[in-house]
């Protein structure tokens, strides 16, 4: 996903999963940073991480969330080992999307308008960030027509939060629709478990092309399949 470190993909699905969680709750708990996610997000406030949380990552892959980061607050976390950074655009220095050691995620709330998403392009963010979590018990085709087409505006990977188990089918749904990663909660070791055994079901994307003819949908006669 470009965090700078190489996040794995055991299941091979194509979609990562992600643990969120504050930045107190690693000090208070570094078990956390050994649960069973391919990465890490963290909210510190914008600010650098305590030293504890910074040795419960050193061998994750972990990044901040904030609405804004100043300068010294990227260098701190830099230095700390963060790998990527996820924000907001107005207060944010610029930084955050000037340094090849750091991935940056920029947060949204929906599609983007054409000429904010090819300045999007053209700054090189690593992807995007989708604010509102999948909060339905039930995921739609509108919904997968939104995320496919706020994925489809950007040259990068799409980060999404989840508030609940998907099954294989939802996730396999998501991954076609553009998502790259499900974040959750890094504290909710069941819905890590449950989500990771069902990302191992999803079987490799499919690249044969649909048939775009309307006669596919109508039943051939033998004498007509061998013409």
């Amino acid at each position: 996903l470009g965090f700078g470190t190489a996040a794995r993909d055991e299941s091979g699905a194509g979609i990562l999963l992600i643990g969120f969680a504050r930045s107190q709750d690693i000090s208070k708990s570094p078990e956390l940073g050994q649960a069973d996610v391919d990465a890490i997000i963290l909210d510190s406030g914008g600010k650098a991480v305590t030293k504890t949380a910074a040795g419960a990552l050193e061998d994750a892959v972990w990044g901040s969330e904030n609405a804004q980061f100043d300068a010294g607050s990227i260098e701190e976390l830099k230095v700390q080992g963060c790998d990527f950074l996820i924000f907001e655009a107005a207060d944010t220095s610029a930084l955050a999307i000037n340094d090849d050691d750091l991935a940056s995620f920029l947060q949204v709330s929906g599609e983007l308008d054409r000429m904010t998403a090819a300045a999007v392009n053209v700054l090189g963010f690593t992807g995007l960030s989708l604010v509102d979590a999948l909060e339905d018990a039930t995921l739609n085709v509108q919904q997968m027509i939104d995320l496919a087409k706020l994925q489809a505006q950007v040259d990068g990977p799409l980060l999404v939060r989840g508030t609940r188990v998907f099954d294989t089918p939802e996730i396999t749904a998501l991954r076609n629709a553009g998502v790259n990663a499900l974040v959750v909660a890094l504290d909710d070791a069941e819905t890590i478990k449950e989500t990771r055994e069902n990302m191992k079901q999803v079987q490799p994307k499919r690249n044969a092309p649909r048939s775009s003819s309307w006669s596919a949908l109508a039943p051939q006669s033998p004498d007509e399949g061998d013409e």
